[in-house]
C-alpha cells in the first residue's frame, strides 16, 4: 500500500511520514523509560499507543520499523531502569519481551487493512468534466473509525495472549528470584487486569486520534475496497425513471 494521495508530492510524503515516525519513536522512548501509573496501582502500558497509531494510519513498512524498535527499547529498559521489578526476569526474556510486541503491529495493521478492502467502498460522482466528487465521505470515516478501534483491540488482545503464551510456556512452576511463584492462576490474574484496561483505554483513544490526523492530512486517506463511480448521466437515468 502506498502513502502517497494526489495532492500529495511522494517526496513531501516521505518527508511527514519520517517526522511522524521520529515523533512516534521519541513517544515511545518515553513511556517505555517512564511508565504511567493510573488509580488502583495499574500501569497502563502507554508504550504500546504509537504503534497501534502508526498500524492504522500508515504502511506496513512503517509499522514493523517501529514494532522493531519498540520491542528492543522495551527490551533495554527490562535491563536498566526496570531491572529491579520483581517481574523483570520474565519479561528480560527476549521471547516474552520482544515477539509479542512485533506481533502487535502486524496483527493491528493487517486487521485494519483487510476491514478496510472489505467495507470501506467509496461512491464518487462524475460531472460532465470529468472532476471527482466523493458522495458517502461521512460514511467512510465512520466507517473508518469503528475498524481502527476494532483493530486496536485486536493488536492489544494479541499483545497480551502471547505475553501469557509464552509466560505460561517457559516459566510456570518456576519461582523467580523475588520469590514469586508463576503459575497460570497468577499468570492470568497479573494478565487480566491490565488487559481489560488497556482493550478499552487503547480501543477508545486511538480511533480519533487518527481521525484528527487525516483531517489534518498528516495521515493519508484509508486505503480502501471496490469504487463505486455514478456519473451524472446515469444519475438523471435514475430520476427519470423515478
Amino acid at each position: 500500500m502506498s502513502n502517497s494521495r494526489v495532492a500529495d508530492n511522494p517526496r513531501s510524503r516521505r518527508s511527514k511520514n519520517l517526522a511522524i515516525l521520529a515523533l512516534m519513536l521519541a513517544l515511545t522512548i518515553f513511556f517505555c523509560f517512564q511508565p504511567i501509573p493510573i488509580p488502583g496501582g495499574v500501569t497502563l502500558a502507554f508504550m504500546i499507543l504509537p504503534l497501534l497509531i502508526i498500524a492504522q494510519g500508515y504502511d506496513f513498512k512503517m509499522t514493523i520499523i517501529l514494532a522493531v524498535l519498540m520491542a528492543t527499547i522495551n527490551q533495554i529498559a527490562w535491563y536498566t531502569t526496570k531491572a529491579a521489578g520483581p517481574m523483570a526476569p520474565i519479561w528480560q526474556n527476549p521471547i516474552v519481551c520482544m515477539i509479542p510486541r512485533i506481533l502487535i503491529g502486524v496483527a493491528s495493521y493487517f486487521m485494519g487493512y483487510g476491514l478496510r478492502k472489505a467495507f470501506l467502498h467509496p461512491k464518487y460522482r462524475i460531472d460532465e468534466d470529468g472532476t471527482r466528487h466523493l458522495i458517502n465521505g461521512a460514511q467512510i470515516y465512520a466507517k473508518d473509525s469503528v475498524i481502527s478501534g476494532a483493530s486496536t483491540a485486536v493488536g492489544v488482545v494479541v499483545n497480551t495472549f502471547f505475553c501469557g503464551l509464552f509466560t505460561v510456556l517457559l516459566y510456570n512452576g518456576k519461582i523467580l528470584s523475588s520469590g514469586t511463584k508463576i503459575s497460570i492462576e497468577y499468570i492470568l490474574t497479573w494478565f487480566g487486569i491490565n488487559f481489560l484496561i488497556e482493550v478499552i483505554s487503547f480501543t477508545v483513544i486511538v480511533p480519533p486520534i487518527i481521525l484528527a490526523l487525516r483531517k489534518a492530512r498528516l495521515v493519508p486517506q484509508p486505503v480502501m475496497g471496490k469504487e463505486i463511480v455514478i456519473s451524472d448521466e446515469s444519475q438523471e437515468s435514475k430520476e427519470e425513471l423515478i
